[in-house]
Order: structure tokens, then C-alpha cells, then sequence
């Protein structure tokens, strides 16, 4: 080949010109600073481009797709020059709004792997957020989405809802590279309910349910099975103990409860409501057929495990119990039934 600036025969794969030094390596796309547009060459002796966006459009796939507008040149001095007037030529690039976003996310794949429930959420929060849906994400700030927060809930759970939202749409934003940085991190929740006895709150409980999808209002996270096992504790009494003496035969999914118990003549073979908030996880372990389950010392390891990671207070397994017993009275059911 030649070199591309003395134009002396060299091998074919030089990297250097052995005459003049020059580098041969063909120069990529070069950013002209942001927003301005950009120069590069076709080939190693083609004609220089020069290239700035047009507009943005929201392709068949749900991504965000630049179309640029071009024009080519002998020189490259010429191509930079012209960038000026491609650029006054070009109508002003397309913003996404929150609508946009929400339009992308709920085409991704995430989102599909959503439960029902999660996504009842997820669109009862969009609802809550119609002052700003059509408002352009460079362009809306903490303050009107706190303002926005505050006045559609408030309680932390509805609030929570919203936060997760925005955070979800903020990554997308990222993504499309319209934004550099997710805001509804700085977002404040009203004060999530807290426990008068040794239980997991409010709080702890939704750290645990976000740690199970693989959701959280800081962004998305990776999603824990385990953590599946805890919630199974906490929304049916069961001891560790009753759990790990569980078979597949245990389990009436049509009817929705297991037959188990443990420690006393009472307690023993008793029947435990599935509920309609923890059948999804029942179901899902049974359907994959992991009873009857091994190494219960196991468990106690990685559920200590768990709880240091999520930054929950270190309660023994036990409150998990507790919690669900609490969580039963807070509904006024029966004591009675609770003690049941």
C-alpha cells in the first residue's frame, strides 16, 4: 500500500510509514466537540465527511437512533469548515420526554420479565407522574420532580413506586446518551413505617422484595433467588425448620396452601395459607421442584449474607416469623387465626 502521507510504497500491514513516520492506521470518527459534529475520512484515501445529527427517532427495536446529515469534501480543512453551515441547516435534535422513555422501557426486556403485580405498580406510578410526562429529560429538574412526588403521594410505598420509575427512565436516558447522570437518585421518600417490636419494616421488607426482581430505586440490580426463600418465611410463618421439612407433596398450589407445622401437636400438619402476595415466589420454587431442601445450616449462612448486603439489621431468622404475625395484625385479622 501507500503511505498516506508521502505516498511511498510500504508493506501492507505497517503501521508506520518506515520513510516519513506517519501513522497508517486508518483515523475513526472524531468528535468536534458537543453538539458541533464531526470529521472523518472514507477509507484510507477516500473523501472526508462531514457529518452532524439531524434528528433523533425512536426505531422499530425501541432505541433511540440518531439520523445525520452529510456532506463530503476533497479536504478535510473544507469538511471542518462546513460543519458550521450543515449544522444551521439541521432542524434542532430531538429530545426524549418522559413519555418517550416510558414508551422504550415498556418494550424492553426488562420490563417484560416484570410480574403483573410489578407492573401494576410501575403503570399506577405513571399515572401519578402526568404533570411531567411530557416534559424533555435534559430539561426537567430534582426540584419539579420532588414537587411532582410530594403531591401524588404521601405515603412511602406510592412514593417509592414513582422513584423507582423515574430511576428506570433515567438509565434509559443514559443509554440514548441524553443524559450523563441518573437524578431520582437524589429524591426523598416521606419516612417508610417503622416496627414497634423485633420485625423487619416496612422498608426491610421492600429492600427484600426489590432484591428478589432485581429492582431498586437507585437503578437496576441484580436479581437473588435466594432471596425468594426469605420472603416465603416472612409471608407464611413457617419456621426455617417447617420449611426445610417441606416435600413437593406438601404443596396444594390449585387450593393455594401447603400443609406443614412443626414443634407442637398443634402446629404439626396444619394448613398455611399461600397469599396472593407470595404465591408468584411459591409457585416459581415449585414449579422448578427444589423441595424438599438440603443444608439448612446453609440457609442461616446466606441469609446472614443477605441481610449484610441489602443493610439490614441483623435479625435472626426467627423475625421473619414475627414479621409475618405482625404483618397479619396491622390487617386485624383475628388473633385467634393468627395463633392458628
Amino acid at each position: 500500500m501507500l503511505c498516506r502521507k508521502c505516498k511511498h510504497e510500504i508493506p501492507d500491514d505497517a503501521v508506520y510509514c518506515c520513510y516519513c513516520g506517519r501513522k497508517q492506521i486508518q483515523e475513526r470518527q472524531k468528535a468536534r466537540g458537543n453538539g458541533t459534529g464531526s470529521v472523518y475520512q472514507r477509507g484510507n484515501h477516500g473523501k472526508w465527511i462531514a457529518a452532524v445529527v439531524d434528528h433523533y427517532y425512536i426505531g422499530k427495536n425501541g432505541k433511540l437512533t440518531a439520523a445525520r446529515k452529510t456532506k463530503s469534501f476533497d479536504r478535510k480543512i473544507d469538511a471542518v469548515e462546513a460543519l458550521s453551515e450543515l449544522k444551521k441547516s439541521a432542524p434542532e435534535a430531538h429530545i426524549l420526554t418522559l413519555s418517550d422513555l416510558y414508551q422504550i422501557y415498556t418494550g424492553t426486556k426488562k420490563y417484560g420479565k416484570l410480574s403483573d403485580s410489578q407492573r401494576d405498580k410501575m403503570r399506577i406510578a405513571w399515572n401519578r407522574l402526568q404533570p411531567v410526562q411530557l416534559s424533555k429529560i435534559s430539561e426537567i429538574t430534582i426540584e419539579t420532580m420532588q414537587n411532582t412526588i410530594d403531591s401524588a403521594a404521601k405515603t412511602y410505598y406510592p412514593a417509592r413506586d414513582m422513584k423507582v420509575l423515574l430511576s428506570h427512565l433515567y438509565t434509559i436516558a443514559i443509554q440514548q446518551g441524553q443524559e450523563t447522570m441518573n437524578k431520582s437518585q437524589y429524591l426523598e421518600l416521606p419516612d417508610a413505617p417503622k416496627a414497634k417490636r423485633q420485625v423487619f419494616s416496612e422498608e426491610e421488607v421492600a429492600k427484600l422484595w426489590d432484591d428478589y426482581n432485581g429492582q431498586c430505586p437507585t437503578g437496576p440490580a441484580e436479581a437473588h433467588v435466594f432471596t425468594g426463600y426469605i420472603l416465603v418465611l416472612a409471608y407464611t410463618g413457617m419456621r426455617v425448620g417447617e420449611m426445610y421439612q417441606l416435600d413437593m407433596g406438601s404443596f396444594h398450589m390449585d387450593e393455594r396452601y401447603i400443609i406443614g407445622g412443626e414443634k407442637s401437636e398443634a402446629g404439626r400438619d396444619r394448613e398455611i395459607p399461600i397469599g396472593k402476595s407470595i404465591y408468584a415466589v411459591v409457585k416459581r420454587f415449585y414449579d422448578a421442584g427444589v423441595f424438599p431442601l438440603k443444608n439448612i445450616w446453609k440457609f442461616y449462612d446466606d441469609y446472614s449474607a443477605t441481610l449484610k448486603r441489602l443493610e439490614i439489621r441483623p435479625y435472626p431468622a426467627q423475625t421473619c416469623r414475627h414479621t409475618y404475625f405482625t404483618m397479619m395484625a396491622e390487617r386485624h385479622v383475628h388473633p385467634a387465626l393468627i395463633a392458628a
